[in-house]
């Protein structure tokens, strides 16, 4: 495969309050819920004075996350503390994810694991999620790659998205399991459909190249535009790529061009390259243009792509002195605005 991505996007939680499992937390919930934060800051404070285990958990998040209140990451691991320890799954996740970044105390690995490992324990998605993520990368404890799919494959089994995308890279790897492209695409698939630009880009070389799956360049372009629509560079490029050469899409240099300069704002050097060709053929539009063609092999030549220097040599040679500079300067202030 040509490309398998791994990227461990830090999860937190997200601020959908829980529901009140007691009398004394509906008032906090009904203030927060209609934005009134002060408020709810002091209903919070008034339940977690009494040992609310939940207006604990909702008080050090409001403090975690600057909501009514100044952030204060010391005061809020000292209440996710006191929730944690009466068993609120939910913050124990946070409070491990404190501990992971070191926000409102020194890094600590081997308490991060600790916390996740309790909340994973009782189901917790995210949790289950960051436990895989640190028997991947040896924190907290030693390296164990079975042990990170396992966890995986139990978040991703609730649906949880991240966890499906890296169990994908985990079979089509090896990792820790048999080398499966076909688990592989079956988890980039679920992954994908639920949002992942990254699991969308493998599934559009998975049914590019025919890996894991039947070689469909319909399927191919569908999820690599899926990707490029949420802004991924190299999405946008092989988007570019699949209308410059009709490939599951009918053939259209101006939509090509489209793409390739989405791609190339972003600094995809293939795109940029693209853009030169594009413009040096005249392909989409009325007529060549040397000095977009020159600037933009300029750009990609300062980014790496040697072959565009042969290229820029050849256009020399059919343009006059002042096309050249105009070019030159173009690539220059791009370069200088992109920096």
């Amino acid at each position: 495969m040509n490309r398998l991505l791994y990227t461990f996007p830090l999860i937190f939680l997200a601020l959908g309050l829980a529901t009140a499992a007691h009398a004394d937390l509906e008032d906090g919930l009904a203030a927060f819920e209609s934005q009134d934060y002060e408020t709810a800051l002091t209903e919070f404070t008034e339940d977690a004075e009494k040992g609310v285990a939940l207006a604990q958990y909702n008080l050090g998040l409001m403090y975690h996350s600057a909501l009514g209140t100044e952030q204060d990451f010391e005061r809020a691991m000292q209440l996710l503390a006191l929730s944690a320890q009466q068993g609120v799954a939910k913050a124990q996740y946070l409070l491990g994810s404190m501990y992971d970044k070191g926000q409102g105390t020194a890094q600590d690995y081997v308490e991060a694991y600790r916390w996740y490992e309790m909340a994973a324990n009782q189901g917790d998605a995210d949790a289950q999620y960051a436990v895989g993520t640190m028997n991947f990368y040896g924190q907290g404890k030693a390296e164990n790659y079975p042990l990170a799919v396992e966890w995986y494959e139990k978040a991703a089994n609730q649906g949880h998205r991240d966890s499906q995308y890296n169990l994908g890279v985990m079979h089509g790897n090896g990792f820790g399991t048999p080398n499966d492209m076909d688990e592989a695409h079956r988890w980039f698939l679920a992954a994908g459909e639920a949002g992942s630009a990254d699991a969308q880009f493998n599934l559009g070389i998975m049914y590019q190249d025919g890996v894991g799956t039947m070689a469909d360049p319909v399927q191919s372009v569908r999820w690599f535009m899926r990707a490029a629509e949420q802004g991924m560079a190299q999405a946008q490029a092989r988007t570019g790529i699949a209308y410059a050469s009709g490939q599951g899409v009918a053939q259209d240099y101006v939509r090509a061009r489209e793409w390739f300069m989405r791609a190339a704002e972003q600094g995809d050097v293939p795109a940029q390259s693209f853009l030169g060709r594009l413009y040096m053929s005249g392909l989409g539009m009325d007529e060549q243009d040397l000095v977009s063609a020159y600037m933009w092999y300029k750009i990609a030549n300062s980014n790496g792509d040697r072959d565009a220097a042969n290229v820029i040599a050849t256009l020399r040679g059919y343009m006059d002195a002042e096309q050249i500079a105009t070019a030159e300067r173009q690539a220059v202030t791009w370069v200088g605005r992109h920096r």
